[in-house]
């Protein structure tokens, strides 16, 4: 069976898990596998007797209807077209009424019966290992593509009504073991530095010492160090064991290519050399290497870098802050944890997180990272105060706290333009730009953050109402007196002129050049039409005059 493999074009950082199990089982049946990222006219050129398209997040959903009906028309019969992941999950009916897919055929929830694709077995899919393999047939790079990805848990006891996880994994459990799952992977792809774990609740696990012991023998306890084999004994060993892909003879080339730097001995050199070049015209290039291995291999060991790097463990979803007391954290400790994430999500919060943190501290973790969720049912100053905590707790414990804020939208919606109650369209644009400059982090330092969000509430209200260029390209316009120019006019509006003036300019660009602008408001309008450019950047003027933006194709909102 010919056997695609699908995800559509958006960006992610992480691969296609759900895929990749997915081709292991394929593979296992025997049948032909390949996997394409979006749009691909060699794979258009085929007829498929199988499609998997997996989903991500809903806000997708244009792209991903557009993803299934293109690769509908590429399969022997529609009815062997699979949609599982996230969104197919979260809104099967609405794909089923954009798509035409018979419901039967989005799998929703974990792929753990394989009846629901018309197979006769037994395999629980979900529980296979990930294929590593078919990410070496895309140009996609994923950031974190090339770490353990691994689950201790299944689901969470919590059913947060921000969060799919109820509804993708709905009872909590422990899953197989993480010792497996990394030997695995070991045999089969060669070991891997660091580790990311994908549970939604660890902390709500009965055995957790039994669950640090097991990571810890995993090679990932506290202090843990990890030694790169190099790609000449990772392509050796998948060689031996039968392993016979393309990608492996370019991965081996490309590595002895840049190799050959390392080598000071003439005479190794000479023999080195020898062999690559020799390999070039041999009809099985990996027999040839399998064959040489005995004069390579020494050349190899001897140049190769054998430095000892940190090994580290992500629990990636973060730990319930909640949940946090000195028995568990001093199962924690234990391991090599870079960064302890923490969720404080609700300004109600503050105290149960700050207790986490020093409890923490307390455990000798000293980098924290957390995800604080605003535009649900928070308030702006609260964005701002929950970040101004971490600051506090920065100075107070002498750690590092990053922190990551993460803008809801609800997993019902199909786009991005959700905005909760107590938030409008222009703030929401104004913490985006904000976050575009720091890179969607918000660092530990405090001149780094009362820079970006403003020393009090007053002026974090100021930089929410300011005009988009002038917080992006800030340091240019304060230093060319327009930021001042537009402070000054923005002080003197009553708080009836600032309510309208928000609204204003909450519409888009172009909408905001098509209406009339009030009589009270026009000076103050035209500093939201500015556009940073090299004219500007080059103007001679004391302060910019207008330059007309267009709508930014990359707004969310």
């Amino acid at each position: 069976m010919k056997v695609l493999l699908v995800e559509p074009n958006y960006k992610n950082k992480y691969p296609p898990m759900g895929l990749m199990k997915i081709s292991t089982y394929h593979k296992l049946l025997g049948d032909e596998v390949h996997f394409v990222k979006g749009f691909d006219e060699l794979v258009d050129k085929e007829v498929w007797d199988r499609i998997y398209v997996t989903t991500l997040f809903t806000f997708d959903f244009d792209l991903d209807v557009k993803t299934i009906n293109h690769y509908k028309l590429l399969v022997n019969n529609t009815n062997d077209l699979y949609v599982g992941g996230i969104m197919a999950s979260l809104m099967p009916e609405k794909i089923v009424t954009e798509t035409g897919i018979d419901r039967s055929h989005i799998l929703t929830g974990l792929f753990t019966d394989t009846s629901v694709v018309g197979d006769d077995n037994d395999i629980n899919v979900d529980e296979l290992p990930l294929d590593y393999d078919i990410l070496e047939q895309t140009n996609y790079k994923y950031p974190a593509g090339d770490n353990y990805f691994a689950y201790t848990t299944r689901g969470c006891p919590n059913h947060c009504s921000f969060c799919a996880v109820p509804i993708l994994e709905p009872n909590f459990h422990i899953t197989n073991n993480i010792i497996d799952q990394i030997r695995t992977i070991d045999e089969k792809y060669g070991p891997k530095q660091h580790l990311l774990l994908l549970d939604n609740n660890v902390l709500n696990t009965s055995d957790l010492k039994n669950l640090v012991d097991d990571l810890c023998t995993a090679g990932f306890g506290r202090g843990a160090k990890y030694v790169d084999p190099g790609a000449y004994n990772i392509v050796m060993m998948r060689y031996k064991n039968g392993d016979r892909a393309d990608f492996l003879n370019r991965k081996m080339a490309t590595y002895l290519e840049a190799f050959k730097k390392r080598i000071k001995s003439p005479e190794m050199l000479e023999t080195f050399l020898q062999i690559v070049i020799n390999a070039e015209d041999a009809e099985d290039y990996a027999q040839y290497m399998l064959e040489h291995e005995e004069e390579l291999k020494p050349i190899i060991e001897k140049y190769r870098s054998k430095a000892k790097k940190a090994r580290y463990l992500d629990f990636n979803q973060g730990v319930d802050g909640r949940k946090i007391n000195d028995e568990n954290m001093s199962q924690l400790a234990r391991l090599a944890i870079h960064p302890l994430r923490i969720a404080f999500d609700d300004i109600r919060l503050t105290d149960t997180y700050c207790n986490a943190v020093r409890i923490a501290h307390r455990h000798g973790i000293k980098e924290i990272s957390n995800y604080i969720l605003f535009n649900y049912k928070d308030k702006p100053e609260d964005l701002y105060e929950r970040l101004r905590v971490n600051i506090k707790l920065n100075e107070e414990l002498g750690i590092q706290i990053f922190s990551f804020p993460m803008k809801y939208s609800p997993i019902s919606e199909t786009d991005r333009t959700y905005i909760g109650k107590n938030w409008c369209k222009k703030y929401i644009r104004a913490i985006s730009a904000i976050l575009q400059v720091t890179k969607g982090v918000v660092a530990a330092g405090s001149n780094f953050f009362y820079k970006a969000f403003g020393n009090s509430l007053d002026e974090y209200f100021e930089l929410l109402a300011m005009p988009r260029e002038l917080i992006m390209f800030r340091s240019y316009f304060e230093k060319n007196g327009t930021t001042q120019k537009w402070l000054t006019l923005y002080r003197e509006l009553s708080d009836e002129q600032k309510e309208n003036l928000l609204r204003l300019v909450s519409l888009n660009v172009s909408e905001l050049k098509r209406i009339p602008w009030p009589d009270d408001l026009k000076s103050i309008l035209e500093f939201y039409l500015i556009k940073y450019s090299d004219e500007v950047k080059n103007s001679k003027k004391d302060y910019v005059q207008l330059s007309f933006l267009d709508d930014d194709p990359n707004d969310e909102d």
